[in-house]
């Protein structure tokens, strides 16, 4: 075996449009131009139903994100609406050769990265999922800190760092719920001055309850289409809005879904493996924390009513300790499951890179069986196969 069939193993799962897809290729294949016609193309083949939404990769999809605002004219779009200045990016897809695979693989994790040709500064877009309050706000400082230590300083002059605006769009709010957009910056507390605009974050909240009157319209229009979840959602969208930045949304979205080649490819990415299984342990740590409260709730109740207020207490310390033991062991479980992952994902990339199974299997200590085990299944796992 030498691997070159691993990237068939790794294929996006394309939901309905195995159903969908065809039509819509046909729509692009047809098209007299990318413009005007187009778009009323798509538009009449949603209004009958021919094309809809690919259920799997919405518009929220974090690779479907990065694919659409790697384009020049809807980041800086989109940047200019938050940011509230103007600004000049630097064309993404020209700087790659135009292949928006090296463009997604060259930022450090955040789903979109851009720079200012005049001021040099960094921006940068990232769709986040619905996480925890404290893990979303963490995970955005963490992020707007790893994108100014990567830069390199010599002879310690930091005062030539390139300033850096971090966009975090969110499907759950981590502002209050009035707040639809909020701007975070290093403050002195007592003085309320900036004590440094080297790292500026930004947060977009879409069901933030805001009217929309207060937000600008390009934002009004980014929070629709990220909330499409349904084809009615998409039906309502493309009647409501008629601008140029809706059109291209929706051209690139449609754009995006139908490619199958690329989005093999990203799935396929050592980056993009990384964070389904981070998303993948999160999902199994809040469903144990979520049965894990109503089985103790319930407990509780019952045994509190049936022995009373001091026997209660007594067995719910008993069992309180049992539950932390069978907590521990199963977070040492998740812990070799996640171990175990990653390697698995090492040996699919060996796999991809030709390496010979008998030295995959000797440098990872593990048998040619589990080589071809690790193959068949992982992608499954993962919920990358259709």
């Amino acid at each position: 075996m030498d691997g070159s069939n691993i990237g068939e193993a790794i294929v996006p799962n394309l939901g309905n449009y195995s159903e969908y897809g065809p039509q819509l290729r046909a729509i692009f294949q047809s098209a007299a131009d990318t413009g005007d016609a187009l778009y009323l193309s798509l538009k009449e083949a949603v209004k009958a139903g021919t094309i809809t939404v690919n259920t799997n990769y919405l518009p929220a999809n974090c690779k479907i994100f990065a694919i659409v605002f790697y384009h020049k004219d809807l980041s800086e779009t989109v940047i200019r609406a938050i940011v509230g200045e103007d600004i000049n990016i630097a064309d993404p897809l020209v700087e790659h050769q135009n292949d928006i695979l090296k463009a997604i693989e060259s930022s450090i994790r955040v789903d979109v990265f851009l720079k200012d040709v005049d001021t040099n500064r960094i921006y940068t877009l990232d769709m986040h999922r619905a996480y925890l309050k404290t893990r979303n706000r963490n995970r955005s400082v963490y992020y707007g800190a790893k994108e100014l230590s990567s830069q390199e300083v010599s002879d310690g002059r930091y005062e030539k760092l390139r300033q850096v605006s971090i966009t975090f769009i969110h499907e759950n709010n981590t502002t209050p719920r009035s707040q639809a957009l909020a701007k975070i910056q290093f403050k002195n507390v007592e003085t309320n001055e900036v004590y440094t605009d080297l790292l500026t974050l930004y947060e977009f909240n879409l069901n933030a309850e805001t009217n929309s009157e207060a937000l600008p319209e390009t934002l009004v229009i980014l929070r629709s289409y990220l909330s499409i979840k349904t084809h009615e959602d998409l039906c309502a969208f493309m009647e409501t809005y008629d601008t140029w930045f809706s059109r291209r949304l929706i051209t690139e979205y449609m754009h995006a879904i139908v490619d199958d080649e690329l989005l093999i490819k990203i799935e396929g990415s050592e980056r993009y493996m990384t964070k389904a299984i981070e998303e993948l342990l999160l999902e199994e740590r809040m469903e144990g924390i979520k049965e894990g409260k109503e089985e103790g709730i319930t407990i509780g109740k019952e045994e509190g009513i049936t022995i009373g207020k001091e026997e209660g207490i007594t067995i719910g310390k008993e069992e309180g300790k049992e539950e932390g033991i069978a907590i521990g062991e199963e977070r040492g479980k998740k812990q070799g499951i996640s171990k175990g992952l990653i390697m698995s994902i090492k040996v699919i990339s060996a796999l991809k890179e030709n390496e010979p199974v008998e030295s995959i299997a000797e440098r990872f200590k593990i048998s040619v069986e589990d080589i071809m085990q690790i193959q068949s299944t992982l992608p499954e796992i993962l919920g990358l196969t259709a």
